[in-house]
C-alpha cells in the first residue's frame, strides 16, 4: 500500500512545482506594499542613511530619497498591473536633478500622476481640481515629499508659504 502512495506523492510533488514555476516566470507575483522601500534600496543600492518620502495608492506607488543635506536623490516608481498579479512592479526610477531644483510629475495615463520634489520652492499646498470639485494637499515646506494624484486630475496648482503659485514645470508621460 505504501509503495502505491510514493508515485501519487511524488506527481502532486511535481505538479506544485510546475505550478509555482509557471507563477513565477509569468511575472505575476510584484512587491507587496510593506516591502516597497525596502526593495527599492536594495535594486537602487540606496542606502539606509537617506531619508525617504513616499505616497501610495492602489495603482501606484512614488518613493523620493534623499540625504541629509538634501543635496541628492533617487526615485522610484512602482505600479500595480491590470488583471491577474498581485503587488506592485517597479517601472521606472532613478537619479534626476531636476528633482532638487522644482517639482518634477510624472504621468503615467492609466494609473495617475506622481509628483516629487526635495521642494527647494517651499510648497505647502497643493489644489487638485478634478470632475468630483477640489482637493487640497497640505504639504511641509521644510520637507520634501512624494504625492500620487489619480489619472483624472485636470489642474494641479501649488502654492508656497507666501500664496505664490509655485510652476510645475516638468511634467512628461513615465515610459
Amino acid at each position: 500500500m505504501k509503495a502505491e502512495k510514493i508515485p501519487l506523492l511524488l506527481g502532486i510533488i511535481l505538479i506544485i512545482l510546475l505550478a509555482f514555476l509557471i507563477v513565477w516566470q509569468a511575472d505575476v507575483l510584484g512587491v507587496s506594499a510593506a516591502r516597497l522601500e525596502q526593495d527599492a534600496r536594495e535594486n537602487q543600492e540606496i542606502g539606509n542613511n537617506w531619508e525617504m518620502a513616499q505616497a501610495v495608492n492602489d495603482d501606484m506607488c512614488a518613493m523620493l530619497f534623499y540625504d541629509e543635506e538634501k543635496d541628492d536623490c533617487a526615485y522610484s516608481i512602482y505600479l500595480s498591473r491590470e488583471g491577474f498579479s498581485f503587488g506592485y512592479f517597479f517601472r521606472q526610477g532613478g537619479f534626476d536633478p531636476y528633482m532638487a531644483e522644482s517639482v518634477k510629475g510624472i504621468v503615467f495615463e492609466d494609473k495617475g500622476i506622481a509628483l516629487l520634489s526635495l521642494n527647494e520652492d517651499g510648497v505647502c499646498r497643493i489644489v487638485v481640481d478634478n470632475d468630483t470639485g477640489k482637493k487640497v494637499i497640505s504639504v511641509d515646506p521644510e520637507k520634501p515629499f512624494a504625492v500620487v494624484l489619480p489619472v483624472d486630475c485636470s489642474e494641479i496648482t501649488m502654492y508656497d508659504a507666501q500664496e505664490n503659485v509655485v510652476t510645475l514645470y516638468d511634467t512628461y508621460t513615465g515610459i
